[in-house]
């Protein structure tokens, strides 16, 4: 392939990267007090590398490798990319009031978040073990900066010290893992790992290494039993951080499984099958369980999000008996799309909140319909779509997975996947009855900062209008299908 070629399909990475030093140099030269326009810009640039991705779409109709095989441009690549940036992009609107009151360092704040979805991209096109370990470590650095942000406040510190220790240990095994399949099969690039497996057969070094990548990953998504770093780094990350924490990191870890999982080592889905079941059911009931006695909300959705992961890991696990499922991997691309909506709206809800002199506590959303009607509105509309509502976009993404899956013969994970969204249902509408029916206790009154209150309309809308799904699943599929494992036995 030519050099010209090669830079055209590598131009959404390239043009991300001139983004993160472009609102670097912005802040440089913007006044202080005009510093909440920063987030505007981020938001601004980051919908047209959107643009810039879907554009690439007829290019990448088949894939393609890249500098040998070492990355990959496909549609399921861009599909991931682009909800990347739409990560950053409602994270960017949500946080230009909060980034401008709160942190001294605006434009480094919008450059990590930039530099963090460069790392996820990355992951998202990884062709061999050892690229995507360079985005998962791009990822992770720029990720643990950001939830230490706050250096005012020693909980938001504490939180990035301990997401960057438990990040180190899920990267040390993550490489680990990588050494003992390169010893055992000679090559780190997936195409050559597939040919090798089928000819080769499974052995104990790289059946040992294929557990420690898949729990590496187990860990970037905050799957039982991997969990204990979430509830604490979300509830300790300014609120905008934690957004993007527990929705763009956790879709990058779901791309990454389905690089791995359905492409290398879809020879030994006999072995790996069972580890992610068994990660799904642990994940929606732990999950689910242990958001019940929650009294903080940031720490409620923490434990939810782990139960969400779960939901997802049930579409990693629907592996059709004849191997990859294309419609596993578009239900699982779906639920990510609104998931990201969902859970950012919610999180910004909770921001404001806690800048009106609350905090996060469930008891700061007494009485929050009298106190902000149609902030409680939203947040209502949210947890319900989180719960699986019809006709809510959440609704959707759980039928979609629990179809593929019972498709693939897989019910006992659909069972439990019913029964655990209708546990969730207690703690979502606990939150519904201290904003509905608590008395407000003289609480002040709840006022919507501008940006925020922006970027909380366009979650609502977007969880709203996916209840209609037909251009998100068109496009999903043409993804699931450009897949380089689509083709294999």
């Amino acid at each position: 392939m030519d050099a010209s070629r090669v830079w055209l399909l590598l131009r959404p990475e390239l043009l991300v990267l001139g983004a993160a030093l472009l609102v670097v140099l912005v802040d440089l030269v913007l006044p202080r007090g005009n510093r909440r326009w920063l987030g505007w810009f981020s938001a601004l640039l980051a919908l047209a590398l959107v643009g810039v991705v879907l554009r690439q779409w007829s290019v990448a109709r088949i894939p393609v490798p890249l500098w040998g095989g070492v990355a990959i441009a496909d549609r399921l690549g861009l599909a991931f990319k682009a909800i990347f940036l739409l990560a950053v992009a409602v994270v960017s609107i949500g946080s230009a009031d909060h980034a401008a009151a709160r942190f001294r360092h605006v434009g480094e704040y919008y450059g990590l978040l930039f530099f963090s979805a460069l790392g996820m991209m990355l992951m998202a096109s990884a062709g061999d073990l050892l690229t995507l370990y360079l985005g998962v470590e791009l990822t992770t650095l720029s990720l643990s900066v950001l939830v230490a942000f706050a250096k005012d406040q020693p909980r938001s510190s504490e939180a990035g010290l301990k997401y960057i220790i438990l990040g180190a240990v899920a990267s040390a095994t993550y490489i680990y893992g990588t050494s003992l399949i390169y010893g055992s099969a000679g090559t780190t690039q997936f195409s050559l790992l597939t040919a090798g497996l089928a000819r080769d057969g499974v052995t104990a070094g790289f059946a040992v290494g294929a557990v420690m990548v898949i729990a590496a990953f187990a860990f970037k998504v905050a799957a039982v039993p991997f969990h204990m770093w979430a509830p604490d780094v979300y509830q300790g990350a300014p609120t905008p951080v934690t957004a993007f924490l527990s929705t763009a990191s956790k879709a990058a870890g779901f791309a990454a499984l389905i690089r791995v999982l359905y492409w290398p080592m879809q020879a030994a889905s006999g072995g790996w099958l069972v580890m992610v079941m068994v990660l799904a059911a642990l994940s929606m009931v732990v999950g689910n369980l242990l958001a019940i006695p929650q009294r903080n909300i940031k720490r409620m959705l923490a434990y939810s999000g782990i139960a969400q992961a779960g939901y997802a890991l049930v579409g990693v696990a629907s592996l059709q008996p004849l191997g990859y499922s294309p419609r596993a991997v578009l239900a699982l691309v779906f639920f990510l799309c609104q998931y990201l909506f969902t859970y950012v709206g919610a999180f910004l809800v909770v921001s404001v909140v806690g800048a009106s002199g609350g905090d996060d506590s469930i008891e700061s959303f007494h009485g929050l319909s009298r106190r902000n009607p149609v902030l409680a509105l939203a947040l209502l509309v949210l947890l319900l779509s989180l719960g699986g509502i019809p006709p809510l976009s959440g609704f959707w993404g759980k039928l979609f997975l629990f179809w593929a899956a019972a498709s693939a013969g897989q019910y006992a994970l659909v069972l439990i996947g019913v029964l655990a969204s209708v546990v969730s249902l207690y703690y979502y509408l606990m939150v519904a009855r201290a904003m509905y029916i608590e008395p407000a206790e003289e609480r002040p009154v709840v006022r919507s900062r501008n940006a925020t209150a922006v970027a909380v309309l366009i979650c609502v809308t977007l969880v709203i209008g996916l209840a209609y799904p037909a251009p998100i699943l068109h496009l999903a599929s043409q993804a699931a299908i450009s897949f380089p494992g689509a083709g294999l036995p």
